[in-house]
């Protein structure tokens, strides 16, 4: 069997190379399934691209699988050009969500042998399994690969009928005190995170789930789940368990029947879903349950914007649902963005103002990201791309939370358009401003937000657009 190095690359912020508070999840996914199949995996975290070269040249691999992810592609991109300087003989295989939204490009600009698009446990195993020729390639579903220089993508596969038969994740791989240490630096109890199922019944314009996961939501059975909450326990006893997938209240049904079977197991846990799915009566079996925390996708405080993105939430239920979480005592966070290619000032302010309120009603945490168009979703293809020829979108949360200092060829760039509103600069003043006010509680108008907006001046005039005005 083939000897598969599986690395997670580290994320790139400005000057900053970090890993994240939580293990690679999908990797862990994955490298549960393939070594289940026969194969030789080890999973590698570095913290710095270096670092991660030389353990690959180290181990001498026939293959090294890496994910691209937006916030990392700098340095996956970097691990390869220097792997090969120094061992062109190591097959390199792309995964992740830019390799699936964007095959040819990734290809070209990483320099791969081989992509693995979308759910990629059936398409790793076959490569790893089959002989080196194109012939057998080219029957393998999910996969990208070359011959004689010329890119073939193979038609995508069916994604797995049944989650139940996945093997259980495999955290020994992983280094569970680093993660652990961080998480209480960060004030989140030790946490062994876990997928309840894979997919999401939304379809959010500016979301990658609808192109990475498109058929409908699939879940892992409520004894299925509980089998493994009880196996990760038994290896990290005391530890909260924390659910990463997107919706996790959809299924009503699935829901009561997984509530009914992990309230005897008297553990804590976490999770994500949507505020108007929650109920006053759900929300008390889910405290009954053992919930601790819970995250929700906001986005927009604009109940037009919610419906043209279509997201849709009630924002009045979230209101109520803040409010019944907060006399529970439950931990929230709330998720917000700005700066949709044609957002008006005042519905900027709209979605400030209500972070705003939701900070006043409990709300324990909250994050304000800069819109990002992501190649392949609904957004992306509604509205020019030249609006967002910076670059700077994956640093930008990072450089306005901790006032990171930025290059100068950066700094050249932030001149250029962010949306037909905003330059970048202005979207760092605008998003900082942001987290201040919600930070203190304070509302913000449309009149202050246009004066900060005045006060940075770019260097070509930027339309200022206020009011309503119809999509390009």
């Amino acid at each position: 069997m083939a000897r598969l190095l599986i690395v997670s690359p580290p994320l790139h912020f400005e000057q900053h190379l970090r890993r994240s508070f939580q293990p690679p999840l999908n990797l862990l996914y994955l490298y549960a399934y393939i070594s289940f199949r026969g194969h030789e995996v080890v999973l590698l975290e570095c913290a710095s691209v270096d670092e991660t070269v030389t353990a690959i040249i180290s181990r001498s691999p026939d293959f090294v699988g890496i994910p691209l992810y937006y916030a990392s592609l700098e340095n996956a991109f970097a691990i390869v050009t220097r792997t090969r300087q120094r061992s062109p003989d190591i097959r390199m295989i792309a995964g992740g969500p830019c390799l699936t939204m964007e095959p040819e490009r990734m290809m070209r600009e990483g320099g791969f042998d081989f992509g693995v698009m979308g759910e990629g446990e059936e398409t790793l195993h076959d490569l790893l399994s089959s002989a080196p020729n194109a012939d057998v390639w080219s029957s393998i579903k999910g996969l990208v690969f070359r011959v004689d220089g010329e890119l073939i993508v193979n038609p995508t596969r069916p994604p797995i009928a049944s989650l139940d038969a996945l093997p259980f994740l495999d955290f020994s791989v992983v280094d569970n005190d680093y993660y652990f240490s961080f998480q209480q630096k960060m004030g989140i109890p030790p946490t062994v995170f876990l997928n309840s199922s894979r997919g999401c019944s939304f379809r959010c314009s500016y979301c990658c789930t609808p192109v990475l996961w498109p058929g409908p939501v699939r879940r892992y059975s409520p004894q299925r789940m509980i089998d493994e909450i009880r196996f990760q326990l038994e290896r990290f006893p005391g530890s909260e368990i924390g659910f990463c997938d997107d919706s996790f209240f959809s299924d009503r049904n699935w829901l009561k029947e997984f509530l009914r079977l992990v309230k005897p197991l008297s553990i804590k846990f976490q999770c994500i879903g949507r505020a108007d799915h929650l109920t006053p009566a759900i929300i008390g079996e889910l405290v009954d349950s053992g919930l601790t925390y819970i995250a929700f996708g906001v986005e927009t405080g604009n109940s037009s914007r919610q419906a043209r993105l279509h997201k849709n939430l009630d924002l009045a239920k979230l209101v109520a649902t803040m409010k019944e979480l907060s006399r529970y005592r439950v931990k929230t966070k709330c998720f917000f963005m700005l700066g949709f290619p044609d957002e008006t000032i005042e519905e900027i302010a709209e979605t400030i103002n209500l972070a705003v309120a939701l900070k006043r009603l409990g709300m324990n945490f909250f994050s304000i990201f800069p819109v990002t168009l992501y190649p392949g979703t609904e957004l992306a293809g509604q509205f020019p791309t030249s609006h967002f020829q910076c670059g700077l979108d994956a640093h930008l949360p990072e450089i306005i939370r901790d006032h990171l200092e930025i290059s100068q060829a950066d700094q050249d760039r932030l001149d250029s358009r962010f949306n037909e509103l905003l330059t970048q600069r202005q979207m760092v003043d605008v998003v900082s401003l942001a987290w201040e006010k919600v930070e203190r509680a304070e509302t913000v108008s449309a009149k202050e937000l246009q004066h900060l907006i005045n006060k940075t001046e770019p260097q070509s005039s930027a339309p200022v657009v206020t009011g309503s005005h119809q999509e390009k």
